[in-house]
């Protein structure tokens, strides 16, 4: 798999540990964000087998839209 790293200008950190996105090769989008547990997202029922949640902030996803 191919990776190039979109993460929007206002959201890029210097330093490792922040969220950040990548555009694959495989017309797919790999996110780096906090693992949420489901039970605290009310999410039960709705995360499918080999399926996690991740929590981003908004700035992220409203600059992947604007590209």
């Amino acid at each position: 798999m191919k990776i190039k790293e979109v993460t929007p200008k206002k959201s890029a950190c210097i330093a490792g540990g922040c969220p950040a996105a990548f555009e694959t090769d495989r017309g797919t989008y790999l996110i780096i964000g906090i693992k949420v547990d489901s039970s605290e997202a009310l999410l039960q029922g709705k995360i499918g087998t080999g399926e996690t949640v991740i929590e981003v902030p908004v700035g992220l996803i409203r600059g992947l839209v604007k590209k």
